[in-house]
């Protein structure tokens, strides 16, 4: 069988750029030749990040060029020239200080379609800013926290939310702009960000943060689980062994399982507790809390888990670090989870394919290249014979003339296809008489605002043969039939694969579940807290605090009071899902649309969220731990960390030693970089709270806007951390309307709304 992306040829150009490295690997997984570009030293991940080098590259070829000098710039450009694809993530116009920027690359192939990443995008008010991770995280106010957290200020949280996002969207834009090409003949430049990869995490807080504002209301707390007081949705729980359990009690009825599991079933008789999850008061709501606690601190996780995996209406999942998660259940059963045999490193286990397709599947991965190996140039991809001619009119958005059939409800799913929508797809979304939950949640429409964006919504009755005949219709023009229920609910409303594919045989036919389309766990709920923690988002996020020795004396006062709070992480278990949707769902399309073939392919929110933290969803022998935070959310290390000012908090990034010898000549402390403790990066890790304390007291001299402005201009990464939360930076933030990074939008019930632009933007078929 063929794979998707067989015959285009790939040019990664990155400094250790996560974004660059994950697009094109997912390029490579279904079949691209991929030619990754790296310095004479080899990409800062081989060093930075091993683990992430290792997953990431997989399927690639590497080719040394140093592109500061001419001669590695000519390569670049000799290569290009039959190239079909270039991914690139450089600082906003280095490329083009190189002679290797869209402008020259496209002149010489007009084919060729360019997808440049940045940190804060290539042009606008924070586009001179370092492009680091935690940057764009500290500077949007995702890092802030509200007045119930454990300690006054921001926390860092070191995940890739805005790299695994930029990754996804520059997959999906440049296959968007690929079949564009199909169509014109031409390629054009396709430009994202990690500032646009983080907006899928704020799933509703923007809205209901502007509705609040304008209605007179205070802005809600930076910590939502404050406004939500009187209801548990989610409870976290730890066992006698000091392992926690993240449960979903979104419904009353898995609520009520919880309960009865828990042994605790003598509460259902309270009327106090008569509509689960919901309470009357905060303080009823916290006493239900406090008898699960007491109740599982009883007993150990292995002899709860037969318990919890006994109730299918228990929404759970064990709090694991990422290579825990490899051994899933639902992992293994999908082949979500694979060997891969590195020649360096020997069998390393680690993340499968974004999407599994029953007529192109993914290929069976390499193991990722040695410095240098390569295949020689790109054989130069002809047009095809029935190629359009010049002067052919470009259609108005990407996925114009592409319908989509949308059968599912609540946020991972359907937020993939608003982005679909965004890049000009026709969605359409199926709703019975109520409408989605979502349209209910945190009041009314607040929670739909970004999963209902740019559809049209179809109300219809499945019960009876009518209504299936209305949607059978619609389904037997469309292109695409996407449902995010669980095995058997579009089967039993007449929606099921065989029947839909009977009907149009060119359908492709996605089935996007929690767990998967069949298997241990398929037929059980799933929610966004869960779903990440499948993938080790406790490890990665809080992970100083998972471990169980450091509760293992607690009373479950103390656990509640002390470790809970510094348990609490962004959610983006949801977010992860949809954006690895958008990315599969974006390949799927890219080869019906050529082809004209139908098939089935399958993902689901765990592999989704796998896929976000593959970097060390990844086992091998010798595998170095991953950096997580210190116990209270500074940071990971001292040049990569949060610090207060004499006013507000910064964010410093300074990783390479260029950039530490940048930072000691700017604070003007040049015997920092003759100390002996800190001459080599391994001595400044190993003298960490030496150089913690040094770094400490000199932040606390200016205010962190000064230090953003001094050390920016020294080239050092750093900025001023926002602090009233991602809702008010993207609701208050003026200048981000500039370029468009964020825009105004009429709701026909909540009137105008400021939201996050273009996903993607497209030099010649915008959104």
């Amino acid at each position: 069988m063929t794979s998707i992306c067989d015959g285009l040829n790939v040019l990664e150009l990155g400094a250790g750029s996560v974004p660059a490295s994950l697009a094109a690997m997912v390029l490579a997984d279904h079949g691209a030749r991929v030619v990754k570009v790296e310095p004479p030293e080899g990409d800062r991940l081989r060093s930075a990040a091993p683990p992430a080098a290792v997953v990431w590259n997989r399927g690639k070829e590497s080719l040394v060029a140093d592109l500061r000098k001419a001669e590695g710039q000519a390569r670049v450009r000799e290569l290009a020239r039959d190239a079909d694809v270039v991914l690139e993530a450089f600082a906003p116009g280095r490329a083009d200080e190189w002679g290797i920027g869209s402008d020259v690359l496209r002149a010489a192939n007009p084919r060729l379609v360019y997808c440049a990443i940045s940190g804060f995008g290539p042009d606008g008010p924070y586009a001179h800013l370092k492009g680091y991770e935690a940057l764009v995280c500290a500077k949007t106010g995702l890092f802030s926290r509200g007045e119930f957290a454990p300690r006054r200020g921001p926390a860092m949280f070191p995940q890739n939310f805005g790299g695994f996002g930029a990754a996804m969207l520059a997959a999906g834009g440049v296959l968007a702009a690929l079949l564009v090409r199909e169509r014109t003949g031409r390629g054009q430049r396709v430009d994202t960000s990690l500032l646009q990869g983080l907006d899928p995490v704020d799933y509703f807080m923007t809205t209901i943060y502007q509705v609040a504002v304008r209605n007179g209301g205070a802005p809600p707390p930076l910590d939502t689980s404050a406004a939500l007081g009187a209801s548990r949705y989610g409870v976290l729980v730890a066992t006698r062994d000091g392992r926690f359990i993240q449960t979903s009690t979104v419904l009353p009825h898995q609520a009520v399982a919880l309960t009865e599991a828990a042994g605790i079933s003598h509460v259902l008789d309270d009327p106090r507790y008569a509509n689960l999850p919901m309470f009357a008061t905060a303080e009823d709501a916290q006493e239900w809390e406090d008898l699960l606690w007491q109740a599982f601190r009883e007993r150990d996780l292995a002899d709860w888990l037969p318990v919890l995996e006994s109730y299918e209406d228990i929404a759970f999942e064990v709090a694991r670090w990422s290579e825990e998660g490899l051994d899933h259940p639902q992992i293994l059963h999908n082949g979500d989870a694979l060997t891969v045999d590195d020649p360096g490193f020997g069998p390393v286990r680690q993340v499968g394919p974004l999407g599994h397709f029953t007529a192109t599947p993914a290929r069976a991965p390499r193991a990722a290249p040695p410095l240098g190996s390569h295949h020689g140039p790109f054989a130069a991809t002809a047009p095809a014979a029935e190629a359009p001619a010049a002067g052919t009119p470009r259609p108005h958005h990407p996925l114009d003339g592409i319908t989509i059939v949308e059968f599912g409800f609540f946020y991972a799913m359907p937020y993939a296809l608003a982005l679909a929508a965004a890049l000009g797809a026709r969605v359409v979304k199926l709703e019975d008489a109520s409408g989605d939950p979502m349209r209910r949640s945190f009041g009314p429409e607040l929670g739909a605002v970004k999963v209902s964006a740019g559809k049209e919504s179809l109300s219809v009755d499945l019960s009876n043969a009518e209504g299936r005949a209305i949607v059978h219709r619609l389904v037997d023009g469309a292109d695409v039939f996407v449902t995010g229920f669980r095995s058997g609910v579009a089967e039993r409303n007449g929606l099921g694969y065989e029947e839909l594919a009977a009907r149009n045989p060119r359908l492709l036919y996605v089935h996007a579940a929690g767990y998967g389309t069949d298997g241990p766990y398929a037929r059980r709920a799933l929610y966004a807290q869960a779903a990440q923690a499948v993938a080790g988002s406790f490890g990665r996020q809080v992970g100083a605090w998972l471990r169980p020795e450091r509760n293992l004396d607690m009373s479950v006062i103390e656990l509640q009071a002390v470790v809970a709070p510094r348990l609490a992480q962004i959610v983006d278990g949801d977010s992860n899902a949809a954006l690895a949707l958008f990315g599969a769902l974006m390949l799927g399309i890219y080869d019906q649309q050529r082809t004209g073939r139908g098939q089935f392919m399958r993902t689901s929110m765990i592999a989704g969220n796998a896929y976000a933290y593959s970097d060390d969803f990844c086992a091998y022998d010798g595998k170095p731990p991953i950096g997580i935070c210190d116990d209270e959310a500074f940071g990971v290390h001292a040049l990569y960390r949060l610090y207060e000012a004499s006013e507000g908090w910064v964010c410093l990034a300074a990783t390479t030693d260029r950039e530490w010898r940048a930072l000691v000549s700017a604070i003007g402390e040049p015997g920092l970089a003759v100390d002996e403790r800190f001459g080599t990066a391994e001595l400044r890790r190993a003298h960490d709270d030496d150089l913690v304390a040094i770094l400490r007291a000199m932040f606390r001299t200016r205010p962190a806007a000064e230090w953003e402005q001094l050390l920016t201009d020294a080239g050092v990464g750093c900025v001023d951390v926002f602090l009233d939360g991602y809702q008010a930076f993207t609701s208050t933030d003026t200048r981000l309307r500039e370029n468009g990074t964020t825009v105004e939008v009429e709701h026909p019930l909540l009137g105008t709304l400021v939201r996050s632009g273009a996903p993607v933007r497209f030099s010649e078929t915008p959104w």
